[in-house]
């Protein structure tokens, strides 16, 4: 449950005195919260909008900022039409942004990322609501006035699972909703693409990520210790060949040579024999 909607704001269904809809403009902080539609979504939307008209109006606030609508907007603008809106009053830019947010997990259709992506700052924003929601409260008890049910509804249902409650409203699982938010921290901006566009899965990505954050593990640090003795080792057998070599212990048996060198770096024994006693063991 949410506090009701008409607490905080209220519609102005014709535009203010000398404001026209050619006035409105986007937000980029709100335009970038959202989705874009894909090439082929905008050309029909545009297509839709030029021979029905357009069925929805856009919803601005005050300063005539696109909150629902944005690429209603753009298609208008593009299309030389007059856009139909309607002025949303908000006491709270928080609340604003809220409507925003929850405006386009109702009415858009996106794969679990793009919702993970708009209920993240949900997440965010429901928790300061519900924090100036408690000292407002405390405030009024201080003062000693009656609390309405409204005064308290919001607190108490972020006060115990905010993620629940938000990835209720985002139509994911709470599971999805924090792997998603570690994936917006973490990921590269590559793999979020990829999330967009739906060419992988969020518990692959995720997955990805835990691997990468894990410590060695024991055996993995064993396989690697014993493969240091090993060359250590190899090393030792290698330095007392060569000696064997050099003081004439080995030869060839058909012409009695000695002077036997490496057929890929080509350096005689004298040479890999002084590397080998530079080496520290």
């Amino acid at each position: 449950m949410s506090l009701n909607p008409a607490l905080f704001f209220k519609y102005i269904k014709q535009p203010k005195k000398g404001r026209t809809s050619m006035s409105l403009r986007l937000n980029p902080e709100y335009d970038n919260l959202l989705p874009r539609m894909s090439e082929e979504e905008f050309t029909e939307l545009k297509r839709s909008i030029e021979t029905e008209g357009q069925h929805y109006p856009i919803i601005v606030n005050e300063d005539l900022e696109v909150l629902d609508g944005h690429h209603r907007f753009r298609a208008c603008t593009e299309l030389g039409i007059e856009p139909d809106f309607e002025v949303k009053q908000f006491d709270d830019k928080l609340l604003e942004k809220k409507f925003v947010i929850e405006a386009n997990l109702r009415r858009r259709h996106l794969n679990n990322f793009q919702l993970v992506e708009l209920a993240v700052p949900l997440l965010e924003i429901e928790k300061k609501l519900a924090k100036q929601q408690t000292q407002n409260n405390k405030n009024k008890q201080n003062q000693q006035q009656e609390l309405t049910p409204d005064d308290t509804l919001h607190e108490l249902e972020f006060k115990e699972k905010p993620v629940e409650v938000v990835a209720k409203k985002a139509g994911v699982s709470t599971r999805t909703l924090e792997r998603g938010k570690k994936i917006i921290e973490k990921a590269s901006e590559d793999d979020k693409q990829k999330l967009r566009e739906g060419k992988t899965s969020i518990a692959r990505v995720y997955q990805e990520i835990v691997n990468e954050e894990k410590p060695p593990q024991p055996l993995e640090e064993a396989k690697i210790k014993r493969e240091s003795e090993q060359d250590l080792h190899n090393k030792s057998e290698l330095r007392t060949l060569l000696e064997r070599l050099l003081n004439g212990e080995l030869y060839c048996p058909q012409c009695g040579n000695t002077m036997f060198g490496c057929n890929k770096c080509n350096k005689t024994l004298q040479q890999l024999l002084k590397e080998t006693k530079t080496d520290h063991y």
